[in-house]
């Protein structure tokens, strides 16, 4: 294929997902000139390239389609069939093109269908316009006789073909010939490239094959399977002379790991592309109103999965669509808005990436649900009414399952839910569902970062080793010697009591097909318990010997019926073992029909809001806490090797030197081995030093009593006790200070009530070298406006109650020397609406909770506008 040939196809495939999107939403705000203008200029280039290159079909669908889309940009409102037939003309754009790449070159083919289309609506469109010009003028000849007793003169629309909207469009004025297409198709075909470049000119782009990618990839893993076994035999020799540069080489690997992880990366926001255009469309077939808003764009995942979930996404959305979101007339005679929505929102969490599509809707019918089960014989009426509302949903991931009384073209038959499950099962992912009757429900996926390198335990089981995969590993609970007394057999089942939860057990010599006859009776065992989905369950093994990162390698053929293994790696003494696949042992337990299985805190009614922590004991006083969400894994570290160097502690762990914080100072050093608490920052991985670890647990967390000291948020009571929540950034800005500027940091004010949203994003706004403070919000908002002075921005969460309070709003939006102290707003669900009421008020933006880049960017724009606001003031006053 011609390189010309090949560049022009690449940046057009780049470009027409977008143009989708802004079409659809041009429809929806069709006052945004731009949006319409930058689909216009795409389509321009696309036909002006295609003349140049000879691709005959794909210029006359362009030049067909620039003509309709002129008029839009000219001032024509857009409409439903304008819009419709417009989008049909860019999926025939989108098809030509991927014939052209499959062929070489484009291959012959019948486009008059959706070309006549185009130019009958705008030939409608110029008729009517003509029509409405000759009356234009007729009225102004006839003005001066019956100017005072002739109406106004209306054009009556014109008849337009069947194919044509009913409401004739103005006319855009005649097409001009073709004119020379080369230098001008080159010129705008460059269009995309000079603005990113204008919008960061330090920096460059290529284009690099997903080959090329790949290779690079493999090459890194055989690296690090290298550097692992380097480091395995550097653990059995005392040769100073090869630890310095073997150290050095270890972090080398783990950067230029990072560095091609990065590449592989792209943004979720790729997925988000054609959903719009999804919904849309989905609207129109039900008859329903639906908005679509989707958050965490930027979240970047390995580009293999993004391809993987594509289909599951465009699956639930769909089923909410369908099934959670009701008709307007059944939303009004409830009270709700008549539109609907459906948020589909993308975070890191914990060493995944959780995706959560919501819909709010009418939620689930469980008793429908249950009478689907009990018909289908997939369980009894007893089996149902010992099951939680989470383990009832969980059926409808059942082959076949469906409760719509009616089949249409968007669901009805039972597919699609089950091939959800199964593919995000496939990639070592999991899927939950909740629901609120008339509130909604919600879907959430769990996926790994990517399927290449995984943190991994190294468990032990009858002298072999296995690897277990980390991001489904809950916790690991030592038994004892004793520990066949704390496993029970219920009804030929083993289980685990672990604090108020009982979890299905296995033995993993049992899963793994070895014999018991050499097993040591007065050995020490150990519970990993993991958690797949809703469900938790754990294995028994005899230990943990390491944790590492290993390079995952698939199973052959042979070997591929063992559901519980996903693949094979080696480690670093060279030895290879197999890697447990969590689902898999799942279902080889059985646990998706499991009814021994006690779920209690799922049948609170505030399950929702409670949230995993994990405690802790660091010095004396109260237990310490912290969301599991910002710990990304729990580390054993050996006393001896933690390191001193320049005043601060560190530790090489997995190759790499992490800085240590003993959370208290009153910590004994004198202990062979600690548990340290794993934080993830903008810059690097940090440790917590504690001396013991407590729990995890599933618990609310409300701040009972704030506290004055810079380590801690508050206090709160958990099951009776009191403890306290760590702040994070503390900890963060001592193993990271800040480095001299020769300026003093930006002083940074976060004011909100929900002290753990503080907790959440302090520790990204000190990481990017902010000196923070935190406050809550007092019912009169003034007390808070009159302590901005001492503050370059402010940060607050619009969704204290005090905001809804009248005048509120206006102490903002008129408080003194606005432009030098910049406002951002954050909130849970920042609708287009409340954004508008938001910045109308004085605030810059009012921006998600759960984007912290869009925060932290937008907070360093606002700060620039406000130093520039502050040296115009003093160039005045001077």
């Amino acid at each position: 294929m011609d390189e010309l040939l090949r560049d022009f196809l690449t940046e057009t495939t780049e470009h027409i997902e977008g143009a989708e999107t802004q079409l659809v939403h041009f429809e929806r705000n069709p006052s945004d000139a731009s949006l319409i203008s930058s689909i216009f200029r795409l389509v321009h280039t696309i036909k002006g390239t295609s003349s140049f290159l000879g691709l005959e079909r794909l210029e006359r669908v362009g030049h067909a389609a620039e003509s309709v889309m002129g008029m839009l940009r000219d001032g024509v409102p857009p409409t439903q069939h304008s819009v419709t037939i417009i989008l049909a003309a860019i999926d025939r754009i989108k098809t030509i093109i991927e014939e052209i790449g499959q062929h070489g070159g484009e291959p012959p083919g019948d486009d008059s269908e959706i070309i006549n289309a185009l130019e009958a609506y705008y030939a409608a469109g110029a008729e009517a316009a003509t029509a409405a010009a000759s009356v234009e003028a007729n009225v102004e000849l006839a003005a001066p006789q019956v100017a005072e007793s002739a109406p106004s003169a209306e054009p009556e629309p014109v008849a337009a073909p069947e194919a044509v909207a009913a409401e004739a469009p103005k006319a855009e004025k005649a097409p001009a010939q073709q004119e020379q297409p080369a230098p001008a198709a080159k010129q705008e075909g460059t269009q995309g490239t000079q603005a990113k470049t204008a919008a960061n000119p330090n920096q460059e782009t290529i284009r690099v094959s997903v080959d090329t990618i790949e290779r690079m990839m493999q090459l890194v893993s055989e690296l690090v399977l290298s550097r692992n076994q380097l480091l395995e035999l550097a653990r059995h020799r005392e040769d100073d002379a090869i630890k310095t540069p073997l150290q050095h080489l270890s972090t080398l690997t783990s950067d230029l790991q990072d560095a091609v992880m990065r590449a592989r990366m792209q943004p979720v926001g790729r997925l988000y592309a054609n959903l719009p255009r999804l919904v849309r469309e989905l609207s129109t077939s039900l008859g329903k109103n639906i908005d679509l808003v989707t958050e965490g764009a930027d979240t970047e995942l390995d580009r293999q999965l993004i391809e993987v979930i594509r289909d599951p996404l465009t699956h639930l959305i769909r089923n909410c669509a369908d099934h959670g979101i009701e008709r307007p007339e059944e939303r009004l005679a409830n009270g709700k808005p008549e539109r609907g929505e459906i948020r589909v929102s993308a975070a890191h969490e914990a060493g995944q990436i959780t995706i959560d599509i919501a819909d709010d809707g009418k939620g689930l019918d469980i008793e429908r649900i249950k009478a689907k089960i009990t018909s289908q014989g997939l369980a009894t009426e007893q089996d149902l009414r010992s099951m939680s509302n989470e383990e009832i949903y969980r059926y409808i991931f059942e082959p076949g399952f469906s409760t719509a009384q009616v089949v249409s073209n968007v669901s009805g038959r039972g597919v699609g839910m089950d091939v959800v499950r199964s593919n995000i099962e496939a990639i070592g992912g999991s899927v939950s569902l909740s629901s609120a009757p008339g509130k909604g429900s919600r879907f959430s996926l769990r996926i790994p970062l990517t399927l290449a390198i995984a943190p991994a335990l190294i468990i032990e089981v009858a002298g072999q080793r296995f690897a277990l995969p980390q991001t489904s590993v809950v916790e690991a609970v030592s038994l004892g010697k004793n520990y066949k007394d704390l496993i029970q057999n219920v009804q030929n089942a083993l289980v685990l009591k672990l604090r108020e939860e009982v979890i299905p057990a296995v033995e993993l010599r049992d899963v793994v097909g070895f014999s018991a006859a050499s097993e040591n009776e007065e050995a020490e065992k150990l519970a990993v318990v993991m958690r797949v989905g809703t469900d938790s369950f754990c294995i028994i093994v005899d230990g943990v010997a390491d944790i590492q990162e290993i390079v995952v390698k698939p199973l052959s053929a042979s070997l591929s019926h063992l559901k519980v293994f996903s693949g094979h790696t080696i480690l670093g003494d060279g030895s290879v073992v197999l890697i447990l696949d969590p689902a898999g042992i799942g279902a080889n337990l059985g646990i998706e029909k499991s009814t021994e299985k006690k779920r209690t805190d799922l049948r609170d009614q505030g399950a929702l809001e409670r949230r995993r922590l994990v405690m802790f004991r660091a010095g004396p006083g109260a237990p310490k806490v912290l969301p599991l969400s910002l710990v990304s894994r729990i580390e054993m570290v050996e006393t001896s090797r933690i390191e001193s160097s320049d005043g601060r502690l560190m530790v090489l762990l997995q190759g790499r030197l992490m800085p240590i914080v003993p959370i208290s100072h009153h910590i004994d050093m004198s202990k062979p081995s600690y548990p340290v608490l794993v934080i993830a920052t903008e810059k690097r991985s940090i440790g917590l030093m504690t001396e013991e670890i407590v729990d995890i647990l599933e618990e609310k967390l409300e701040i009972q009593l704030a506290s004055a000291n810079s380590d801690i948020v508050g206090s709160a009571e958990i099951r009776g006790e009191a403890v306290e929540l760590l702040d994070v950034s503390h900890f963060i800005r001592m193993a990271d200070p800040p480095t001299s500027t020769g300026t003093s940091p930006q002083r940074v004010l976060f004011a909100a009530d929900d002290q753990l949203v503080r907790d959440m994003l302090c520790p990204a706004l000190a990481a990017a070298g902010y000196n923070l403070s935190a406050a809550a919000i007092p019912a009169d908002i003034n007390e808070l406006v009159g302590q901005f002075s001492a503050y370059d921005a402010v940060i607050v969460d619009f969704d204290a109650p005090a905001f809804a309070l009248p005048g509120a709003l206006a102490a903002l939006r008129d408080r003194k020397n606005a432009s030098l102290v910049p406002i951002v707003g954050v909130a849970t669900h920042p609708t287009t609406r409340a954004a508008h009421k938001a910045t109308d008020n004085g605030l810059v933006a009012l921006l998600s909770k759960h984007d912290r880049q869009s925060l932290l960017e937008t907070l360093a724009f606002a700060l620039d506008a406000a130093a520039d606001a502050k040296a115009s003031s003093m160039e005045l006053a001077a």
